[in-house]
């Protein structure tokens, strides 16, 4: 079975877990499993989609993805040696 995309909250408990996206006519189904106890089927509709890519195409998630080489960068370098 493939490692899932994790969600947790703030407390580090695990909200959701995204196992594959597939597309089905016009829509996506997610294979998810929600708070690690109900496996289901997400239904994703283009209106959704469009939702979600005025959510991802905003400045916070952008300037976020550009930061991800230097978070990568700082978490190699407070790794000790040998690790």
């Amino acid at each position: 079975m493939k490692e899932p995309v994790s969600l947790y909250d703030r407390n580090g408990e695990l909200i959701a877990a995204f196992y594959s996206v597939n597309r089905e006519g016009n829509t996506l189904v997610i294979d998810a499993k929600a708070l690690d106890v109900m496996r289901m089927d997400v239904i994703i509709t283009p209106a959704q989609v469009w939702k979600g890519l005025r959510m991802i195409f905003s400045w916070p998630v952008i300037s976020f993805v550009l930061l991800l080489p230097c978070f990568a960068l700082k978490r190699l370098i407070a790794r000790k040696p040998g690790e």
